[in-house]
């Protein structure tokens, strides 16, 4: 037992050096703040024109008064003793930034030398000249115009309660999307892993000193292992960030005071159990791929990204009796349960039970990707069927 256990922590232990470095990490994280600074200062020189009061010409203002056109984010020159050649000049060379000419309190005409950002800001801006010209022609008050566009309020009271504030909806989210980092990073590892060692046939000769179960327990663990670290780094990085907000003033240590910590305990034991078990379904998978480029089974890889879409679902009504048994389902749990979580009361022994379920999944299928190893790292040029898997995984032997 003993033997086993030191074995397998010695492939976790490979396997976790062999592709996860931190420098790397590092280097690459100082690579993409310099890349976002460089990107800000490039926004912060491009955006000085979206932000600048453009100069605009008004050659006719048709049936609107000059007095109604006042904005503190357009500038509007009375140019209505000029003619459009002249106006068109002066835009041509850079002395105005536009020509508008209001046909009537319906529609205009605006000249520019191209597409503006501030075109937006004009048509909200002439839209509201339109309104108020409109009201006193019509002899409409502010108050019955305020009145006619009150909405109707209706307050809303449910039964049931989200126990789950904002944050803990969007901690839940954060859980989620870790997950499927880890669970697709683990996917390229995979092949590297197992696929590329079973091409150059290196796996025949490991597996004459060591069991394939425990070969393969240790590749499951090692590249899960490489998943948690980079959902650790980000994690740290996004709390030094936070203290550097909360530091400048921002109030993040109010709001990261609002998250449920039992609920938070749920998410993380969910996202592990959740990496450990798909991790073992894509160890399986590409124990029996012989080129990852032709293989019909690399769609298979996807699968992963199924209980995220079922997620969403469970968004439209969490109680839904179909919801409830994908929050126990080991293969959807691990993103179906943290979505009801937030958005309804879930019974203990739902969460208790999920649990439950989903580290049995990962014991399983951890069990049927070294039996599937076993067999399948003798075949070469044909891929066996689904049949043939599942023949192995009863038949098999660690």
């Amino acid at each position: 037992m003993n033997r086993t256990v030191n074995l397998t922590w010695l492939v976790t232990h490979w396997e976790f050096n062999r592709f996860f470095k931190l420098s790397d990490l590092i280097k690459g994280t100082l690579f993409f703040l310099i890349m976002g600074v460089i990107g800000g200062l490039v926004g912060l020189v491009m955006g000085r024109d979206a932000v600048s009061v453009p100069d605009i010409a008004v050659q006719d203002y048709g049936e609107f008064a000059p007095a109604a056109l006042v904005s503190e984010r357009l500038s509007f020159i009375d140019a209505s003793d000029q003619d459009i050649d002249t106006l068109q000049q002066q835009l041509e060379a850079g002395d105005i930034d536009g020509v508008l000419i209001v046909d009537s309190a319906d529609q205009g005409q605006l000249m520019t030398t191209g597409e503006r950002p501030w075109q937006v800001v004009l048509n909200e801006f002439l839209a509201q000249v339109r309104t108020d010209f409109l009201l006193e022609q019509l002899d409409i008050s502010d108050e019955t115009y305020a009145l006619l566009n009150r909405g109707f309020e209706v307050e809303s009271r449910y039964l049931v309660e989200s126990r789950a504030s904002r944050v803990d909806k969007v901690v839940a989210g954060i859980a989620v999307l870790l997950v499927v980092m880890a669970v697709f990073m683990g996917f390229a590892y995979q092949f590297t892993a197992i696929t590329a060692e079973k091409q150059q046939r290196i796996t025949e000769q490991v597996i004459s000193a060591i069991s394939p179960q425990t070969w393969m327990d240790g590749k499951i663990l090692g590249i899960s292992g490489i998943g948690l670290a980079y959902v650790v780094y980000y994690g740290l990085l996004g709390l030094v960030v936070t203290a550097v907000l909360t530091w400048l003033g921002m109030p993040l240590g109010e709001v990261l005071a609002l998250i449920d910590l039992p609920m938070l305990a749920v998410f993380i034991v969910m996202a592990l159990l959740g990496i450990l078990m798909w991790n073992a379904f894509l160890a399986a998978i590409a124990a029996v791929i012989d080129d990852p480029n032709t293989s019909q089974k690399s769609g298979w890889m996807m699968l992963p990204m199924v209980p995220v879409g079922f997620a969403f679902f469970a968004l439209v009504n969490p109680d839904n009796l179909l919801m409830k048994i994908l929050g126990i389902f080991p293969l959807t749990s691990s993103a179906v349960l943290p979505a009801r979580m937030v958005l309804t009361e879930v019974a203990w022994w739902e969460i208790l039970l999920a649990v439950v379920t989903l580290a049995g999944a990962a014991w399983l299928l951890r069990i049927a990707a070294g039996r599937i190893f076993a067999a399948g790292m003798m075949m070469y040029g044909k891929e066996p069927g689904l049949r043939e898997m599942l023949y192995w995984v009863r038949r098999g032997r660690p």
